[in-house]
């Protein structure tokens, strides 16, 4: 419309309503960026108890941005009209600081996982959202299962004791080797190292 050249008797509205609707495909932009960095970090420190005993700083920035951006999508709901909801209370530099420390948290996280694959650089074997997985159950060895493959390639399965010790190893061909001692993970305490345990073990096993 702005462009017609028939906008005469409209254009002081025209230009009113082009002022307004222009700047909203960066605050769409930067809404929707702001939310998958969210939904992303949501699931990893919302509920993942171990985790966040581990970033505790991360876990409390978290939840200051998880409030604030929470608080823009109740409000967005509670009135539903879009030029409101992008024109209230400076919207777009309000989305841009929380995409910015959302960011943030999500490198402390990648720097924490790289500390953990420094430590047993098998997990560089797996994604990130994998690794995350494993630290979130490390301390139920049984849950860790479905990893072992994937962190040592001729490994299908660890049978376990009564007791939740890791005994035997099995072969994708099926092939079974005790191991020549058995491997107690709460004991050990961090999933990084009683992997490198299990790793260790293994290798003598193997050599007897």
């Amino acid at each position: 419309m702005s462009f017609s050249p028939f906008k005469g008797p409209f254009a002081q509205r025209i230009d009113e309503w082009e002022k307004l609707l222009v700047p909203m495909s960066d605050i769409f932009e930067e809404w929707l960026k702001c939310q998958r960095q969210w939904m992303y970090l949501e699931s990893i420190f919302v509920g993942a108890e171990d985790i966040r005993m581990q970033l505790p700083e991360e876990a409390k920035k978290f939840d200051a941005i998880n409030k604030a951006f929470k608080g823009i999508m109740t409000a967005t709901n509670a009135q539903p009209n879009v030029v409101k909801a992008c024109t209230t209370d400076q919207r777009l530099e309000t989305l841009v600081s929380l995409g910015d420390r959302l960011v943030a948290c999500q490198k402390s996280l990648t720097d924490y996982l790289d500390t953990k694959r420094n430590a047993f650089p098998r997990f560089f074997f797996l994604s990130n959202d994998e690794l995350l997985e494993i630290l979130s159950e490390g301390k139920d060895p049984l849950r860790v299962q479905p990893f072992m493959k994937k962190c040592f390639e001729a490994v299908q399965k660890v049978e376990f004791t009564e007791q939740i010790t890791m005994k035997t190893i099995v072969s994708v061909e099926g092939e079974s080797v005790p191991l020549c001692k058995e491997i107690d993970p709460a004991e050990t305490g961090a999933v990084e190292k009683w992997m490198l345990e299990f790793e260790d073990v293994m290798k003598d096993s193997l050599l007897k």
